[in-house]
């Protein structure tokens, strides 16, 4: 009999999400405001650097577009055009992305010349690796975004749950899951029984965490998603359009 662990279920609803903090955040003196900013450049500068990438800018280009897309967006405050009525928020991402980069000359020069104030830190490094696992060729620009975009989600899901089981009585949980991350879900029997053995569990125990642990790792993700929309239709929209595109 798997052992009872603390992994509840937690009490979400609706009414903090992304977007409510991006409205509350047009203004600059807003109590939300600089939380909003953190939020959106963290989840947002990995898909926007992939995307211009892909659009074929070298290394040091992207970084310096990247820098100075998310500058400008601060200091323009392109937020306040932000209207969760047109669309989803990476849409409109994208849309000032593109509209960015039709002036890319005009803004690096600025940069170049001290207009800027803002310094992100941004891991450039660690992106540059993280995009030659991408479709090269197969995929347009806009659906590296939207992958990219995934990733995080699923990235940021995943931190939370190692959060969680990240204790003594709950390590296994996450041990046992995170070696089914890295083995894949191919012969999963020859895998559960390894598994059992390396872990000293039996193999029934493996198939009861695995199954509790995936379901709080869905109901995490779900969280994230959360955070950028208003209702449950919308939710179910995003989690169709995050796994199709994975």
């Amino acid at each position: 009999m798997a052992k009872e662990t603390q992994i509840g279920w937690d009490n979400y609803c609706f009414r903090k999400t992304y977007w409510t903090s991006l409205l509350r955040a047009k203004n600059k003196k807003s109590a939300g405001y600089q939380s909003a900013v953190n939020y959106l450049v963290s989840a947002y500068w990995k898909p926007v650097y992939f995307y211009i990438r892909r659009k074929g800018y070298d290394v040091e280009t992207a970084k310096d577009l990247t820098q100075s897309f998310f500058t400008v967006f601060l200091e323009k405050e392109y937020i306040k055009s932000v209207d969760r009525d047109k669309g989803k928020f990476r849409t409109f991402i994208l849309a000032a992305l593109n509209h960015f980069l039709s002036r890319e000359r005009e803004y690096i020069q600025a940069k170049k010349r001290g207009g800027s104030k803002i310094l992100l830190s941004l891991d450039f490094a660690k992106a540059e690796t993280e995009i030659h696992y991408e479709p090269a060729d197969k995929e347009t620009p806009e659906k590296i975004l939207t992958r990219a975009w995934a990733q995080a989600i699923l990235s940021q899901a995943l931190d939370r749950l190692k959060d969680v089981l990240d204790t003594a009585s709950d390590r296994v949980y996450l041990d046992v899951f995170e070696c089914y991350l890295n083995t894949g879900q191919a012969d999963q029997d020859t895998s559960y029984k390894k598994m059992a053995g390396q872990f000293g569990i039996s193999e029934t125990d493996v198939r009861n965490y695995l199954h509790r642990v995936k379901r709080k790792y869905r109901e995490y993700i779900k969280d994230e998603i959360r955070k950028y929309v208003t209702d449950e239709d919308a939710l179910k929209e995003e989690m169709q359009e995050l796994f199709d595109i994975l």
